[in-house]
């Protein structure tokens, strides 16, 4: 089995929690350049897959905190979150190892 396969408890979540910080990103980006009401096929595919995330965060966040702050503290939350996989999977030593 090859070591990526072998390590899929540290691979599998990084690799979601990567995905879904960069769409989040990419989200906060195209903000910008569109407007929220628009109606072009990657403004509504970036909406429809980053929307469950923002929801999930605007849930446990204060509501004073405005929604453009929403997102960045999602992507500051998944941020931490990969954070501490990567140090959990360190401290009980299952961690793959770099090098030869």
């Amino acid at each position: 089995m090859s070591d990526a396969l072998g390590f899929w408890f540290f691979t599998l979540p990084n690799y979601v929690l990567a995905a879904a910080m960069y769409t989040l990103i990419g989200r906060y980006l195209l903000s910008l350049v569109f407007k929220s009401e628009s109606e072009l096929v990657i403004w509504r595919t970036f909406r429809q897959l980053s929307d469950p995330i923002l929801g999930a965060v605007r849930a446990i966040t204060p509501a004073i905190v405005p929604g453009g702050l929403v997102m960045v503290l999602a992507i500051v939350w998944i941020i931490l979150l990969r954070v501490l996989l990567f140090f959990a999977l360190l401290n009980l030593g299952v961690m793959p190892q770099g090098g030869a």
